[in-house]
């Protein structure tokens, strides 16, 4: 399977995460992913599974936020990685390019989707770029990640309007 900036994918099948939904994925749309996510997915259990051990940086600075222990609806999410035009911007400008219904994505989806075009051998859609995410540290900035030297990588000093800080949104199907 080609993984392009426009792929349907199920992470359970994928990441051998949960069991496989037996339902259609929804059809492909231009300039999403469609990724379905299994129940029970969270950063913590991601990181620690077989599919994370590797691929991530085993960090543990998060685990004191409770939303890395803060499972996402099982379901079929639309996430574009990245939102074109959403570098050298704010958070609030991010925020300010998405459609209605949309909202900036989760570091677990927009993680697992990224676990999951790697395994699916695509190219990375962050282009070495870091990406912003929906949480927040205690010091008010967003979460980030982006692969370095092959692997995940999280952090968290995302304030400011960097050219290769750009953002993921997501929907629901």
């Amino acid at each position: 399977m080609s993984v392009t900036s426009s792929s349907v994918l199920d992470a359970a099948a994928i990441l051998g995460l949960g069991t496989p939904s037996t339902e259609p994925l929804p059809p492909l749309e231009a300039g999403w992913i469609v990724l379905r996510i299994p129940a029970g997915l969270t950063l913590q259990a991601l990181r620690d599974s077989p599919a994370g051990k590797k691929p991530m940086w085993q960090q543990d600075w998060y685990d004191t936020y409770p939303w890395s222990t803060e499972a996402l609806p099982a379901g079929d999410y639309r996430l574009r990685l990245p939102v074109p035009g959403s570098g050298r911007k704010t958070f609030a400008e991010q925020r300010a390019l998405l459609s209605p219904g949309e909202q900036v994505a989760p570091v677990v989806l927009v993680a697992a989707a990224l676990l999951c075009i790697k395994r699916q051998r695509g190219p990375d859609p962050l282009d070495g770029r870091w990406t912003r995410c929906a949480e927040q540290t205690a010091g008010g900035f967003r979460v980030g990640l982006l692969w370095y030297d092959g692997r995940l990588d999280f952090d968290d000093w995302f304030g400011y309007p960097y050219a290769y800080v750009i953002v993921s949104s997501l929907r629901t199907s």
